[in-house]
């Protein structure tokens, strides 16, 4: 049975400059020798690890059912590409998934949340420097970018609104 070609993404817990990548593919095809995972950003650049300096891809050999890729600094919303290649390397499969990758800001949220928690009154901290409408607005920029992914497949505005989210958590103190 020919391959029917198929991977899903997540990140690490804890890890959010991390991609996991995993082959869910059923079928085979003897002619497969190699794989490769392409990260391609809203403006078309290659995103790989820092260690990678001459390809536009990892390498995922075909021994490992997933692959961790450490290349993110930021909240990204990325196209992955994965290929399936015979031994000279030319594409035999393919697969093209749009995600959005938001552990960063994601793990900052989580952040607030348990400092409200662990606040026996947190009604000083909303009513500190707009705490909650702030929050309100982390929240709906994180998820306005998965929307973006997830309904529009629309990779720029979802960069948008990741990029709106981290200008929060980077300036975290003027904003919480």
């Amino acid at each position: 049975m020919p391959l029917t070609p198929n991977f899903s993404t997540s990140q690490p817990p804890g890890q959010p400059s991390v991609i996991t990548v995993t082959d869910s593919s059923t079928g085979s095809d003897g002619a497969i020798a190699s794989r490769r995972v392409y990260l391609v950003d809203y403006e078309g650049n290659y995103i790989v690890e820092s260690t990678n300096t001459t390809t536009t891809y990892t390498p995922w050999p075909l021994v490992d059912t997933s692959i961790d890729i450490d290349c993110l600094t930021e909240d990204m919303a990325l196209s992955v590409v994965v290929t399936w290649n015979d031994v000279n390397g030319v594409q035999l499969y393919t697969d093209t998934q749009l995600t959005g990758f938001t552990s960063f800001n994601e793990e900052f949220n989580y952040s607030l949340i348990q400092g409200l928690a662990a606040v026996g009154n947190p009604s000083y901290i909303l009513q500190d420097n707009q705490f909650f409408q702030n929050m309100m607005k982390l929240r709906v920029f994180i998820d306005g970018g998965n929307q973006a992914v997830s309904l529009g497949g629309d990779i720029t505005s979802a960069q948008n609104c990741y990029n709106l989210a981290t200008v929060m958590t980077d300036a975290q103190n003027y904003y919480f």
